[in-house]
């Protein structure tokens, strides 16, 4: 009976973890590369549960498996969708979208970090930088436009044109393994170091003028929501059912009339 408890308040403790994760998808819906977070749920060990009956002989038990026994579920990690968010047109000089594999490569205060955000800006000085003003890496370091520069234009291989001449090309790398990726905020991912390698030609393009938008669709994350409400409903019925019945037998069954 005490089993019960523990399995329904597992599912009720994972469907509340779950449901964080989706309020967060469902957050930054209009974030531009953004990751949408999945929740990863496990089973705890399974034991065999066991009858016991004496035998012939005194003083022995033998014991006949029937089966096995589940103690409920947990949120064992947080895995994070790779996969491209729709592109939108923005005219943006500096907004920038990669169509493809691959991710921008910025210097943070730990080390790089990586992101399908393009949204850019150029600093007073005229450093090419994220909106909270990390560098955004060439593949000389981080890129700097002179203050006297015109026409800015980024070709489809990265390649970043000031006044019609070749000035630097952005960096792109792609994740040799995406579950090693952790998501260090803003849109930014920290990963092992040797863990990355610079994009194929022909794996991506950029698009200037245009943004990743988030990968969350917010319908299908409301479903999961709502599912994910029913479960912990079910859960709690669970619980106050086990509840009565625990009720029923301590204060009932042995009672001397």
């Amino acid at each position: 009976m005490v089993h019960s408890l523990y399995t329904a308040t597992s599912g009720m403790v994972a469907g509340l973890k779950g449901h964080d994760v989706i309020a967060g998808n469902l957050a930054n819906a209009d974030t531009s590369g953004y990751k949408r977070d999945m929740a990863i749920t496990g089973s705890f060990q399974k034991e065999m549960v066991r009858s016991l009956a004496g035998s012939r002989r005194e003083s022995q038990v033998s014991a006949t498996g029937i089966g096995f026994l589940g103690y409920g579920s947990y949120v064992h990690s947080i895995a994070s969708d790779h996969s491209q968010g729709p592109l939108i047109e923005t005219q943006g000089v500096l907004d920038l979208a990669i169509d493809g594999d691959g991710y921008f490569v910025v210097s943070g205060p730990s080390g790089e970090l990586y992101t399908r955000s393009g949204a850019f800006r150029l600093s007073p000085s005229g450093m090419v930088t994220t909106m909270s003003d990390m560098p955004v890496l060439g593949m000389s370091g981080p890129i700097s436009i002179p203050p006297e520069a015109g026409k800015i234009e980024v070709l489809a291989d990265g390649t970043v044109l000031v006044d019609g001449a070749a000035y630097d090309r952005l960096r792109i790398v792609s994740l040799d393994n995406m579950s090693l990726a952790r998501k260090a905020g803003d849109g930014l991912f920290r990963i092992p170091p040797g863990s990355s390698r610079h994009a194929g030609t022909g794996s991506f393009a950029i698009r200037q003028g245009f943004l990743e938008m988030s990968n969350v669709d917010s319908i299908s994350e409301m479903v999961r929501m709502i599912a994910g409400m029913r479960t912990y409903e079910a859960c709690q019925k669970m619980i106050w059912a086990i509840d009565q019945t625990l009720d029923k037998t301590v204060n009932d069954v042995g009672r001397v009339v």
